[in-house]
């Protein structure tokens, strides 16, 4: 195995090869600045280490694909990091990528240009994320438009006024949106779900550890009674 030293030696290497130049810095503080977020700037190292004000920045590009309300603000490393796995787990995954964890480490120690690291990556992958979800809501007006060339060949049958073509064609496009949009509403309720269930399994061991300290001050109780 690698020894310790020279572990640390190759993150060093690596992180001071990551360095962004002035530039690059300028850049991702316009692009933040731009984004209406719920407190000012002060430090973006502190500002940023809780994942609250990037899951902001992603609700206001893409607002159905995060609940900003499960991001409460933290101070101690566990919450931070506890907000930064959801965020990776149930919206980067979304978006096809995710933060290795000593990129998470990082960024909950506030180590320096971790957060701006992250993200300039952020950027990127909604910008990405933005071309692929507009692609996809394209891709069902396609079939329709190809059906337009035989449906000239013998005119449709009317029915009600319309040509009966045209109703099967609105029919299925309103289909297609409600499948989507029911798809979609089934994709919300499931992350709601993985979070409430992660949520709990964080209060069971408060509750076991608050258990565990009760019965050690009972047992201390009971050597001093008479």
């Amino acid at each position: 195995p690698e020894p310790a030293s020279g572990t640390l030696a190759r993150k060093a290497i690596v992180l001071a090869m990551a360095q962004m130049d002035d530039d690059e810095l300028q850049r991702i503080y316009t692009w933040v600045d731009e984004v209406p977020l719920s407190r000012p700037k002060r430090n973006i190292a502190r500002d940023f280490a809780d994942g609250v004000l990037t899951a902001e920045i992603v609700h206001h590009y893409f607002p159905r694909i995060v609940e900003v309300h499960n991001y409460p603000s933290a101070n101690s490393y566990a919450q931070k990091m506890y907000n930064w796995q959801t965020l990776n787990a149930r919206v980067f995954k979304k978006m096809g990528w995710q933060l290795r964890q000593e990129e998470l480490d990082a960024i909950c120690s506030c180590q320096p240009q971790a957060v701006e690291r992250m993200l300039k990556q952020l950027q990127v992958r909604l910008s990405k994320y933005g071309s692929r979800s507009k692609e996809e809501e394209a891709a069902p007006q396609r079939p329709h438009a190809q059906a337009t060339p035989r449906s000239a060949a013998a005119p449709p049958r009317r029915v009600g006024g319309l040509a009966g073509g045209a109703q099967v064609g609105l029919r299925d496009g309103a289909v297609q949106e409600l499948l989507a949009e029911k798809d979609q509403n089934i994709s919300e309720l499931r992350e709601t779900v993985e979070i409430l269930e992660i949520k709990i399994q964080k209060l069971e061991q408060l509750v076991r550890l608050k258990d565990s300290k009760i019965a050690t001050l009972q047992g201390k109780l009971q050597k001093y009674e008479p």
